[in-house]
């Protein structure tokens, strides 16, 4: 198989939750000729704990360079700062956590803006453990676009055919109104279409909008945000050449989801619970917008089940072969595929 050199840069999340669990459970059910082309950022003896308790499926080395990643019979580990003292608790949320994750993240960042890794995946964070530490993001996709200094991003999720973006992301559902304007929705329509473009293969994506509003405000009656600044944006973006339609309203347009490549919603549950009904477990988040591709599973850090080691690796799974789909198409840049044909390889 063809493909880069240059490794997906995976961060194993906060060190307390899942997270090693279900990366090193992802590495085993890889395919073997991606599997080296992978390097671990997280807490060694945690990941080494893990994996004694996995049955040592995988040989875990330390290693201070991207360089190691190739094709090795072991699993390459940057340590963050601070990792060698950390004492693992399960299901607590700590600061120093926060800070290893916080860390992974941002060597991870560097990495892929300097060329030596092609791809970001991240394992759940705690966002408590991330405050603690001084990172006060809403979520690692805000951290990750400040990091990048990516000024237009937007969160994607994917689960099989199914793709969906959201306006706005982490908000109070009282403070989405206010968020929603004209420019915002043209922007967040401007960054997915291109992301379909680039990162998906879709030549020429076909994108529907839900409206913010029951029944898209019937004419005003609920609302005014679909008129003020929906319908703008959408007119906006075709007469610049983007392949837009809607507003439509939201409890309709996902029974016809199939007509379209992406759905924009305009809240973060408005699309989430589409996601999720459609296939949990398996669904991916993507952050658009940035220099390089990133990706994400679809739940948190799960401290209930932490260190259980019950835990089901099938979102971190498809986030991984979604990085490498995306870097794979990246390479070959020039030849955009079918509209669905990256939906069915995965």
């Amino acid at each position: 198989m063809e493909m880069k050199q240059t490794p997906i840069y995976i961060n194993c999340g906060d060190p307390n939750g899942i997270g090693p669990e279900v990366t090193l459970k992802a590495l085993l059910q890889l395919p073997a000729e991606l599997r080296g082309y992978n390097v671990l950022a997280g807490v060694y003896h945690v990941l080494e704990r893990t994996n004694k308790e996995l049955g040592n499926p995988l040989r875990l080395r330390k290693t201070a360079s991207l360089e190691e990643a190739g094709d090795f019979d072991y699993v390459p580990v940057l340590e963050p700062e601070g990792a060698e003292a950390f004492v693992q608790h399960y299901g607590k949320i700590q600061a120093d956590a926060g800070a290893i994750s916080a860390g992974g993240i941002k060597r991870g960042v560097e990495a892929c803006l300097d060329g030596e890794a092609s791809a970001l995946v991240t394992a759940p964070s705690s966002k408590e453990s991330l405050h603690l530490a001084g990172f006060k993001f809403p979520g690692q996709t805000e951290m990750i676009a400040t990091l990048a200094d990516a000024e237009h991003y937007i969160m994607i999720l994917t689960a099989d055919d199914l793709r969906i973006g959201i306006a706005t992301t982490h908000l109070p559902l009282r403070e989405v109104s206010q968020a929603i304007d004209s420019n915002l929705v043209a922007e967040k329509i401007k960054v997915l279409y291109e992301t379909l473009q680039k990162w998906f293969g879709i030549e020429d994506p076909l994108v529907a909008v839900t409206a913010l509003n029951p029944h898209s405000s019937d004419g005003g009656i609920f609302g005014d945000e679909e008129g003020k600044s929906i319908v703008p944006a959408i007119k906006s973006a075709q007469k610049s050449g983007i392949t837009v339609a809607g507003p439509f309203p939201a409890d309709t347009v996902f029974n016809h989801y199939e007509r379209f490549d992406c759905i924009l919603t305009m809240y973060h549950d408005q699309g989430m619970i589409p996601i999720k009904m459609k296939g949990f477990g398996r669904a991916v988040n993507i952050t658009g917008g940035l220099p390089f591709p990133r990706t994400s599973p679809d739940h948190g850090t799960a401290f209930d089940i932490a260190g259980k080691f019950c835990a089901d690796p099938g979102s971190m799974l498809q986030a991984i072969l979604t990085a490498h789909q995306f870097v794979k198409h990246i390479a070959a840049i020039g030849s955009p595929t079918d509209r669905n044909k990256l939906a069915k390889n995965l």
